[in-house]
């Protein structure tokens, strides 16, 4: 949690001919493991043509509704516990 401004974009800011793609690219689609992995290839991919970079990325469709109940549940229990709430990384580590 917390690590995605430490994430790079598909592009270095320190190197004009260096891109990146993978899960731990920074990317405005919501897509994340290896759709996020596809979609900032594709990304740094139209970078390097000189390409719109979301040229051929299909956008994500709106959550389903069983997804939108859950992301609610979510952010209640995190609001009502703060940081007494649990998280994936601290049911695994």
């Amino acid at each position: 949690p917390g690590s995605y401004s430490s994430q790079p974009s598909t592009r270095s800011e320190a190197l004009g001919n260096v891109y990146f793609a993978g899960d731990v690219c920074k990317t405005s689609h919501g897509s994340w493991s290896q759709e996020k992995a596809f979609v900032t290839g594709v990304e740094a991919a139209n970078q390097v043509l000189g390409r719109p970079v979301s040229e051929g990325v299909v956008p994500l469709s709106d959550d389903e509704p069983h997804v939108k109940a859950g992301r609610t549940a979510v952010k209640l229990v995190q609001g009502a516990l703060g940081d007494r709430a649990p998280s994936l990384a601290g049911f695994l580590y």
